[in-house]
């Protein structure tokens, strides 16, 4: 497990862009602005408004459900989130050997996995949501269920060009709950390229990380986010299949 949460800029991290939360705290350099009105100048943003601008594109996707997808080098994953009723669902591909799913409702979660080592297949783990807040696991915070907000908050440099387009860098060594290791950032990852995009709805819907700054091997990291509204059923598995996660997990997965 310690392997997987250190590969690829954290095999977790995927997961997380549905299940990990910043709140509501503006980026760094942001300050209250107004959007450029249409047919204004074609010359990029001030960073400071950009910033503004996205940071409450990303906090947008707390107001509805959305489907989150995210397509990596080494890791996909699809999830469903329905942050008011606070339920979700997340399937993790690693590689070509590992899957993941996690079904989250209220305070409970439940793991299932396959290619994992530890983790038995064809069993749920239950997990107590209390004791995941603030890691890589924590389903569902208030304030940022899509994930988007913990990103948006490290970056930095921010430009808009365009109708809903934007670019700059993004300091993933701070990323709080991301599963990002230090060691595997090897000193490269306090500037790292991304692009964003935001819809008719001001909304966030599509964010790149460009990986290859740090390894030519890791490619780019794309999430989008869609299906705004749309139905989100998540069912507890049956209680026959579900065992309590034990301790090594947990720790692995550092809960409290």
């Amino acid at each position: 497990m310690r392997r997987l949460a250190t590969s690829g800029l954290g095999v977790f991290a995927a997961l997380c862009i549905g299940l990990a939360g910043c709140g509501t705290t503006t980026a760094p350099g942001a300050s209250p602005s107004t959007t450029p009105s249409a047919g204004g100048s074609a010359e990029p943003s001030a960073p400071s408004a950009a910033t503004a601008e996205l940071t409450a594109a990303a906090q947008k996707l707390n107001d509805d459900t959305v489907k989150v997808t995210l397509e990596s080098s080494s890791v996909n994953s699809t999830g469903n989130l329905d942050p008011r009723s606070d339920k979700a669902t997340m399937t993790l591909k690693i590689g070509n050997n590992s899957t993941i799913d996690l079904r989250s409702i209220g305070e409970d979660a439940w793991l299932q996995a396959t290619g994992v080592p530890g983790v038995e297949p064809g069993k749920w783990l239950h997990i107590d949501g209390a004791r995941l807040a603030g890691t890589s696991f924590d389903a569902l915070p208030d304030g940022d269920a899509a994930g988007a907000g913990k990103f948006v908050e490290r970056m930095a440099d921010v430009t808009k060009s365009g109708d809903g387009s934007y670019a700059g860098t993004i300091d993933l060594a701070k990323v709080s709950g991301s599963g990002v290791s230090v060691d595997v950032l090897g000193g490269k990852g306090n500037a790292v390229p991304f692009t964003a995009t935001v819809d008719d709805q001001d909304r966030l819907s599509k964010l790149t990380i460009d990986l290859s700054a740090i390894d030519p091997n890791l490619g780019t990291m794309t999430t989008t986010y869609s299906d705004f509204g749309a139905p989100v059923t998540v069912a507890a598995p049956p209680a026959a299949q579900v065992v309590e996660a034990p301790e090594s997990l947990l720790q692995a997965l550092g809960a409290k």
